[in-house]
């Protein structure tokens, strides 16, 4: 798991009014959780091949309504070292999404895409590419 607050999307993450950000321990702890369920959003950083990054651009690049049909049965693998590099903010039921992809371009990731959030069903739909 990644540590929210490290990511690249974390102002956006911030801004949401959906999302509310608890820290305790002193605030060495930061806690995202999404407002309409109540459930904690985990975080984590994923690589993919150029393959499958690209795929996964053609996805997230749809409108919302359209991404749940051209999944299929589309699933990426991830790899060690990959051109694509994916943010992916979860909540633990499911109803909340966020993501960026990254692509690896003259050594450093640049963002492929904006932050894309989604929420209900096509959150649980589109988390699927991310297990």
């Amino acid at each position: 798991m990644a540590n929210i607050k490290n990511l690249q999307m974390w102002d956006s993450i911030c801004s949401d009014n959906r999302i509310n950000i608890r820290k305790s321990l002193f605030g060495l702890r930061t806690k995202a959780i999404y407002g309409p369920t109540g459930s904690v959003i985990d975080a984590r950083t994923l690589e993919y091949s150029p393959e499958d990054g690209k795929h996964i651009k053609r996805i997230l690049d749809m409108p919302h309504e359209k991404m749940t049909d051209s999944i299929g049965d589309f699933r990426p693998q991830t790899v060690d070292y990959g051109n694509y590099l994916a943010e992916v903010c979860q909540s633990r039921d499911g109803r909340f999404l966020a993501v960026q992809l990254f692509q690896f371009v003259k050594l450093n990731y640049e963002p492929a895409t904006d932050v894309i959030i989604l929420e209900g069903d096509v959150a649980e739909a589109v988390s699927k590419l991310f297990l």
